[in-house]
């Protein structure tokens, strides 16, 4: 069993991480709601990438299906934490290379029987056995939903007026997001002039709608109410889910998610310039170099995830959206 810690740097909220495949450096996202690991079309022409020959469909969160075909890859490698063969669907993620730049998303099917624990104070992102949670958090329990490749977490989440929703854990999405059944409990009225409410078509021609707005009242993870969040920006959205729970709400706290033992660890973050071990103690080992990554605290973090319109299985539509496998939007 491995326990390794890497430093991850940003592109707008979402953790971009230094991995080496075969030996060769590249940048990935990791993303607890992409469901299935997803690589570029740069890297699926890779002659030691091998086609399967099948292709994994799903829907996006707007319930369009989309298809991606799947790949095997070569050795995979996350700080010292490897896999060999690992299954990925290819997309055409848009920029590769400058400072908002990635080639792969890494899906929860990645960790195998690990978890990962990720403290966005010391930006970086440990991989560890599914025992060795760190301690002092309060834990949420998850439910977890697999289809083939895909791994996806869910929770429960308590809204203003007191109703109960299953919510998507996503660290791909910043701002929580609701569908739009759910204005009322939120206190909120679609035609308000505190609502920003934007339309457009995505490449699939789909017709979206989304409603913004600063909720009065809290929401909080049904198992932990001292996780409370007050007046959340929420973005509501006609979608397939209830929610799904975004960066906002998870980088409050140091989170480990543990989908073999099907729970979500909230803790403290560590104190700054301070990277914790998933046991607590000091990092075991060397924080691995990034390997031609942005390192956490270099400049670069900012920047547009890939531009709408680019197809994918589960290409962005627009904010809050980016490419992907899994139940994409």
């Amino acid at each position: 069993m491995v326990n390794t810690v890497v430093p991850f740097d940003r592109v707008q909220h979402l953790v971009r991480v230094p991995v080496e495949l075969a030996g060769d450096g590249h940048r990935f996202l990791m993303d607890t709601g992409i469901g299935v690991t997803v690589v570029s079309s740069a890297i699926a022409a890779r002659p030691d990438v091998r086609p399967t020959g099948q292709v994994f469909g799903a829907r996006r969160m707007s319930g369009q299906l989309v298809e991606a075909p799947l790949v095997r890859l070569p050795r995979l490698r996350l700080g010292a934490y490897t896999v060999d063969d690992h299954l990925a669907c290819v997309a055409d993620l848009g920029e590769t290379d400058g400072p908002a730049g990635f080639t792969g998303i890494l899906g929860l099917g990645f960790l195998g029987d690990h978890a990962y624990t990720t403290d966005p104070a010391a930006s970086t992102l440990t991989v560890h056995p599914a025992a060795d949670v760190p301690p002092g958090g309060v834990e949420i329990p998850l439910e977890i939903r697999r289809n083939g490749p895909s791994v996806d977490p869910f929770a429960r989440l308590v809204l203003p007026s007191g109703r109960e929703v299953l919510v998507e854990i996503d660290t791909g999405s910043g701002s929580l997001i609701l569908d739009t059944r759910f204005m009322a409990d939120c206190g909120i009225e679609p035609g308000a002039p505190e609502v920003t409410t934007t339309t457009g078509t995505d490449e699939t021609g789909y017709a979206w709608t989304r409603h913004w707005a600063t909720i009065p009242g809290a929401v909080h993870l049904a198992a932990a109410p001292q996780t409370r969040q007050a007046a959340p920006r929420v973005q509501f959205q006609r979608i397939i889910h209830d929610g799904l729970l975004g960066a906002e709400y998870l980088d409050r706290y140091r989170y480990c998610v543990d989908p073999t033992g099907a729970r979500l660890v909230l803790g403290p973050l560590a104190p700054p310039g301070q990277a914790l071990r998933a046991d607590g103690a000091e990092p075991a080992g060397q924080v691995v170099p990034p390997g031609g990554a942005a390192r956490a605290d270099e400049a670069g973090s900012a920047g547009q995830v890939a531009p709408a319109g680019q197809v994918g299985p589960g290409a962005p539509a627009g904010p809050g959206d980016r490419p992907g496998g899994g139940r994409r939007r």
